[in-house]
């Protein structure tokens, strides 16, 4: 099934989803790097992370809706794109929040002998609990393409376009022929 948001034939939503999976993980790693060393530039390097992360993810649900919307009502792919979807509105939904309470940590920062003082315990718990969102996410996002062929047409698989047949598998991989005679097979290469 070809995807319908392209770029010179390109599916737009895997080009811009590289971005958001980066940021997001990369505000877990300043978080666990400002517990580790107490130095506010960690938190400011996660905040920077966590709203950057956000934005590029606003860009990527355009694309990403367009292609959910043109695959067949009712369709396995359908339902696998609604549960990829709620998985990303879940984890942005984590991710607005946490950079709504990092930005208020930020403000209301105080100093404790010369060193800023930020409690990064809520937004390290959110950001965990978002990264595993995102990886449930990543991981039906990663079964539209593999099992259902969202976004990848071979010109020698039928499910190849935009027509789905109810009647097709997914692709399973070539099983060995099997011998009634209760002989053991050997398959060659």
């Amino acid at each position: 099934m070809r995807t319908k948001a392209t770029i010179a034939g390109h599916p737009i939503h895997p080009m811009l989803v590289a971005f958001p999976i980066a940021l997001y993980t990369a505000t877990v790693a300043t978080l666990l790097a400002y517990v580790g060393t107490n130095d506010a530039f960690w938190y400011r390097a996660a905040l920077a992370a966590n709203v950057g992360g956000f934005v590029m993810a606003a860009f990527a649900i355009i694309p990403g809706v367009i292609d959910l919307l043109a695959l067949p009502k009712g369709s396995p792919p359908r339902i696998t794109g609604y549960k990829h979807a709620g998985f990303n509105a879940i984890t942005n939904l984590l991710f607005l929040v946490n950079a709504l309470v990092l930005w208020r940590g930020w403000e209301q920062r105080v100093v404790v002998e010369g060193r800023y003082y930020l409690d990064a315990t809520v937004p390290l718990a959110i950001s965990i609990v978002g990264v595993l969102s995102m990886v449930i996410a990543g991981v039906l996002g990663w079964k539209l393409v593999q099992t259902h062929h969202v976004g990848i047409a071979d010109v020698a698989d039928p499910r190849g376009s935009w027509k789905y047949d109810d009647q097709l598998e997914p692709w399973m991989p070539p099983q060995a022929p099997r011998d009634t005679t209760g002989r053991h097979t050997t398959l060659r290469h």
